[in-house]
């Protein structure tokens, strides 16, 4: 799963436990005090996961890059000897 899919996933899951939150507290009113305790509980851990999501899409990225960058030095290294290779002959 790609993470701009999961990161919809969580998203839409932590407002979808919201409502449903919201709907339950004002359903049982003082009887599911603790079910809506454990939905809310759910909500955030869904926006948490959205969160550590987010993060370890970003560490790839910078990983990814961090590569990148590194090849393109090394190829810039390379044309530089060899243009003073080519200079001193």
């Amino acid at each position: 799963m790609s993470h701009k899919t999961a990161l919809k996933i969580y998203e839409w899951a932590s407002y979808i436990l919201l409502v449903a939150a919201t709907v339950v507290y004002f359903w049982l009113k003082s009887q599911g005090v603790s079910i809506v305790l454990i939905i809310l509980i759910l909500a955030v851990f869904m926006r948490l996961m959205m969160e550590r999501t987010r993060f370890r899409a970003c560490e790839e990225e910078n990983d990814q890059l961090q590569a990148d960058l590194r090849r393109l030095t090394q190829l810039l290294a390379e044309e530089k000897k060899k243009h003073q290779n080519a200079q001193s002959k």
